[in-house]
């Protein structure tokens, strides 16, 4: 019989990734839980042969009928959609609480609500191993020193609350930390290449040109990592780095691919976040400098790359994410 895997939040860049590997391979099923199964990913997804289902994070009995018979669940929960709603006008934040701060505790009763109907009797039947996406813990691990990265601290409260009250969730669960988002240009447009009046590209960022950052490709390499933490005993915490460089070695690379002059340029948090709400300026602008003081996992000797695992994994080089990428709208646009 077919083993299945259920994957959280099956239409984002990890969750389709995680999809598209396990439908990749026999002898697996994959369902999928979405808030919207009528939307286009999610309808490509079931064309594919996805089980597409409805699930609501903030309700578990919408979730009980999705993990039944599951042996592996990725969980995976989204903190700046949390943070962007709690930004709206007229959100409904309780007294004294910044938009931040709700984020924070939204993402971890989100979690915590998977994993309760995980840990469930009924579900752990059958399950295997519960793979949680996370992220460093950054007050832990910087010693106190930073106490207000909310959407690092989120996954680590998951965790600690796993591990201390779902004993039976904790024997099965793996940890992926989900390196930096190689993708990020597309979001948040200032992190793009930037064309400049003499035709040349420049990339801007505050981080000094030394600093090595775990870059990651997710939509392509975060089911491959999935699929390594399902191979291996449970326990492992990893780190999902597709290729580990520095920003100058990046747009280098990106330049000579694409044929344009390109340049970095180091500049201070201030000029970076320019008009980037308070909100998000302050979760990115912390897990920056956290980065640059403690790195990306913070020192944690426990952290795998995915060259030490016993298991191949194989990834998305930056030569290959940038062949493949469609950078059209950069290309074609006019002076910054």
């Amino acid at each position: 019989m077919a083993k299945l895997i259920v994957v959280i939040g099956v239409t984002g860049l990890q969750g389709s990734s995680v999809a598209d590997t396990f439908l990749r391979l026999p002898g697996w099923r994959v369902r999928g839980i979405t808030r919207s199964p009528s939307s286009e990913a999610a309808r490509a997804l079931a064309s594919r042969g996805v089980e597409v289902v409805e699930g609501d994070f903030n309700d578990k009995d919408s979730l009980r009928p999705a993990f039944q018979g599951a042996n592996v669940i990725f969980s995976n929960t989204d903190f700046f959609a949390n943070l962007l709603a709690a930004m709206r006008p007229g959100a409904d934040l309780p007294a004294g609480r910044t938009p931040n701060e709700h984020a924070y505790h939204v993402e971890v009763a989100q979690g915590l609500n998977i994993a309760e109907v995980a840990a469930s009797p009924a579900v752990l039947r059958t399950l295997d191993r519960f793979v949680l996406s996370s992220l460093s813990d950054a007050r832990g691990w910087s010693r106190g020193r930073y106490t207000s990265l909310y959407h690092y601290d989120s996954k680590a409260e998951m965790i600690r609350v796993i591990r201390e009250r779902l004993p039976d969730l904790a024997r099965r669960m793996s940890t992926v930390q989900i390196g930096h988002y190689v993708t990020n240009w597309k979001a948040f447009r200032t992190m793009a290449p930037q064309r400049q009046a003499d035709g040349s590209f420049l990339v801007i960022r505050p981080f000094a040109p030394g600093l090595e950052l775990p870059f990651v490709v997710p939509h392509r390499d975060t089911g491959a990592f999935v699929k390594a933490l399902v191979d291996l005993p449970a326990g492992k915490d990893l780190l999902g780095v597709s290729q580990t460089m520095a920003w100058p070695e990046w747009v280098e690379l990106w330049g000579r691919i694409l044929g344009v002059e390109a340049g970095f340029k180091q500049v201070s948090r201030e000029e970076f976040f320019a008009g980037t709400p308070k909100p998000v300026r302050d979760e990115l602008w912390d897990s920056y400098e956290y980065c640059a003081d403690f790195g990306y996992t913070g020192g944690d000797p426990e952290v795998l790359t995915p060259d030490q695992l016993d298991v191949e994994v194989p990834l998305t080089s930056m030569e290959e994410y940038i062949r493949s990428e469609d950078w059209s709208s950069l290309l074609s646009s006019t002076t910054a």
